[in-house]
């Protein structure tokens, strides 16, 4: 009997990608870094480190406040990213089959 589990870690490519998401919504409207921490609170570190990819994770209440700040536009819906929409593009699922670990 196999035994199948998971969990999500994540993915360096796909935090690259929502950094970029992320900065090109932050230049549509023409903010410095120093104008996105006055909007939002966070220290300009966070979103350059995010932006730049320079980190290994992004905590969910991060995520959140940078999204409502600067909407960024899902090119496949024309709606602003959800924060589900996201996460998904920076997680991958390790399945885990009898003790050993994979990619999915």
């Amino acid at each position: 009997m196999k035994q199948n589990s998971g969990r999500y870690r994540f993915n360096r490519e796909g935090i690259l990608r929502v950094g970029e998401i992320l900065r090109g919504a932050r230049e549509t409207k023409c903010w410095s870094l120093q104008e996105l921490q006055n909007y939002c609170g966070l220290p300009p570190s966070t979103s350059s480190d995010i932006e730049n990819g320079c980190v290994t994770k992004i905590h969910a209440d991060t995520l959140e406040t940078l999204r409502v700040a600067l909407e960024p536009q899902n090119p496949h819906t024309g709606r602003t990213y959800t924060l589900g929409e996201l996460y998904e593009l920076m997680l991958v699922k390790e399945e885990i089959l009898n003790g050993v670990k994979g990619k999915r």
